[in-house]
């Protein structure tokens, strides 16, 4: 999670800072304070190079964004580009992050034109979305939505690359496909693939021919003699000679489909209030435009917040959470006030701008100057960029943009996770992104509650009780005197073990059957001696909440059945508990009690303060009649001197 500060301050710096204090026009970098003229100097490159970036990729993801050939579609993506970087740089707390239309919620908005019946809709999707974040940001719910593994959000990355990647077929051909769109990118992707027998030659050289550049030169030639080169604005800018030759049927006969021939000569156009009234797009179903704007919402802080993570830990210099969600909000509400699309925080921009060594967010003001400068100049000039050329940009950016390493990875270390990023595709891709990414948490959730509820605890009994190789510890980690039984022998032994699933059991007996693999067989220690004579300790580690109370009940109740003369219940290892958890200690400890046996609690002083445990009646009468001490060691001297 983002550490809620807004700077570091260390010894080398402390000087500058109170040296900065005192003086005027000075702002705080990750350099310390630094005079303004500093600042400019340190950041005018940076904006710069990033706005050039942002220019061709905005118009490419602002088409992406609108289905059809709505004519602000172009517009809509530079416009959100200037005003959502101008706003996150006085309101956003990284110094890094930059803020513009970005493919991760292309799909969705794409798909929101096709529900509500056009473009016109998207501002008022920023609009109610910017409320959403708010009411997130006033409850500071921001912190949770990143509780999500990696694999889960990696599988949403990579099912917004199929997205972008796959919907780019009708302009990189030049496909005419029949019939409607439908809100489901799968369908759309059939289409297209059916009307493949129409594609045409030229346009679909020239997206090869740009694909495979932008993939090359970019891995294999993005520096030389140790700087940036930006071949994503260089490589499109030089296909607009191409469009502008093909416009004038100077290319001999050879036609390239431009922006020109679908949305016409692009004009600049900063801000278009939304006229059309909300009413006509909804047609009624105000839960659906409800739920398209919360999944906005719910993925440009997602997105805005990882990026902002990223470059905190490549500059070591870090971020208030709660202060970029805001940012994040004023875009949203700016953005969708002016007609431009809802932006968030974008990976591939952010990465370019820290690379060129930014050091505060008037990298993004420049950027956004420059971004209003080159709409406003040379948008006519950007109307001859060939579609193919735009469908080879969105293309490359979604090739980069899948996470073909880690799914490598996961496939050989964590084959579970792996599983867990697929699902999250799959559904992203062939239901909706926003259920892709709930149902994948809730899978993770779940399964780290599976976890959970094995009840990690730990068995001690006096060795010469039991043999050493029947405990499941290793020689070098028993005490002299001492073993113990990690969690899963000692379930074996107890017959308190999960079952398998009949699902696995067969996986066993195919690989037992066909791979001559036998079966693990774990310690069943406990079978070997019908009492257990001394005290025995046991230890729940971690939680004891509902979870794992019963299990935690049950353990106990097994090792009752040994008859021991004393049992310690030893909490040292707690960290948490709740009522059940509470409950089912209480019903062991009375259980203990009645079958004879002395029992004694260890209970640290922090887990009594503020816990259900502090109130708890079993814990006072246990403490009345002197049986609940600090430590084991207490309670193991206070047994042997009775």
């Amino acid at each position: 999670m983002q550490p809620d500060l807004d700077s570091v301050e260390t010894p080398e710096t402390a000087s500058t800072i109170q040296e900065g204090g005192g003086k005027k026009c000075h702002l705080k970098t990750r350099l310390g304070y630094q005079p303004l003229h500093r600042v400019l100097i340190d950041n005018w490159q940076s904006g710069l190079t990033v706005a050039m970036v942002s220019v061709p990729l905005s118009i490419s993801l602002g088409i992406a964004s609108v289905s059809g050939g709505d004519p602000a579609a172009p517009l809509m993506g530079v416009s959100t580009a200037f005003w959502g970087g101008l706003c996150a740089s006085m309101f956003s707390s990284s110094d890094f992050n930059i803020i513009g239309p970005a493919g991760a919620l292309s799909g969705m908005l794409n798909s929101a034109t096709i529900k509500f019946g056009g473009a016109g809709v998207l501002p008022y999707l920023s609009l109610l979305s910017s409320a959403i974040i708010f009411l997130i940001y006033l409850l500071g719910l921001q912190r949770y939505l990143l509780l999500m593994p990696t694999a889960v959000f990696e599988g949403f990355t990579l099912a917004v690359a199929f997205i972008i990647g796959l919907g780019q077929l009708e302009m990189a051909l030049d496909l005419s496909p029949d019939g409607p769109k439908s809100e489901h990118f799968h369908e759309n992707v059939i289409r297209s693939i059916e009307a493949l027998h129409g594609y045409s030659l030229a346009p679909a050289i020239l997206f090869f021919v740009v694909t495979a550049l932008l993939l090359t030169l970019v891995k294999y030639a993005g520096k030389i003699r140790g700087r940036s080169i930006p071949w994503t604005v260089l490589i499109p800018l030089l296909t607009i000679l191409l469009g502008y030759l093909s416009d004038h049927e100077m290319l001999f006969g050879i036609i390239l489909p431009t922006l020109k021939d679908k949305y016409g000569t692009l004009q600049a156009r900063i801000v278009e209030v939304p006229s059309v009234p909300l009413a006509e797009f909804t047609a009624g179903d105000v839960l659906g435009l409800l739920r398209t704007a919360f999944g906005i919402a719910f993925v440009a802080i997602l997105e805005t917040l990882i990026s902002a993570k990223i470059a905190e830990q490549r500059m070591n210099y870090p971020f208030e959470s709660g202060r970029e969600t805001f940012g994040l909000m004023v875009c949203h509400a700016v953005c969708g006030a002016v007609g431009a699309l809802p932006p968030t925080g974008v990976f591939v921009r952010t990465s370019l701008n820290v690379q060129l060594g930014a050091t505060h967010r008037l990298s993004q003001f420049i950027n956004a100057v420059a971004v209003f400068l080159i709409f406003m100049v040379a948008m006519p000039v950007f109307s001859y960029l060939p579609q193919a050329a735009v469908a080879a940009l969105l293309v490359f950016a979604s090739i980069r943009m899948a996470p073909v390493h880690y799914i490598a990875t996961l496939w050989r270390t964590d084959k579970r996770s792996c599983f867990l990023l697929v699902l999250t595709t799959a559904i992203c891709v062939f239901v909706d992104p926003v259920y892709g990414l709930i149902v994948g948490m809730v899978v993770a959730l779940l399964r780290d509650a599976a976890e959970t509820a094995r009840a990690e605890s730990r068995v001690t009994l006096d060795k010469s009780e039991v043999a050493v190789s029947d405990t499941g510890t290793p020689p070098s980690r028993q005490h002299a005197t001492l073993s113990h039984w990690a969690t899963a022998s000692f379930d074996d032994g107890a017959n308190l073990a999960v079952k398998p699933s009949p699902l696995t059991r067969l996986r066993q007996l195919v690989e037992s059957f066909a791979c001559g693999k036998s079966p693990e067989k774990s310690s069943n220690a406990l079978h070997k001696h019908e009492t257990f004579q001394g005290a025995v300790i046991y230890e729940p580690m971690g939680s004891v909440t509902f979870l794992c109370a019963s299990k935690h009940l049950s353990r106990l109740q097994a090792l009752l059945v040994k008859k021991p003369t004393k049992i310690i219940i030893s909490l040292e290892h707690v960290t948490r508990i709740d009522i059940d958890g509470c409950d089912s200690l209480a019903k062991a400890a009375k259980e203990i009690k009645e079958a004879g046996c002395d029992v004694r609690l260890v209970v640290s002083e922090l887990l009594l303060q503020g816990t259900i445990l502090q109130k708890a009646a079993w814990v006072e009468h246990l403490r009345s009649e002197g049986c609940v001490y600090s430590t084991v060691a207490d309670a193991k001297l206070q047994m042997a001197d009775i």
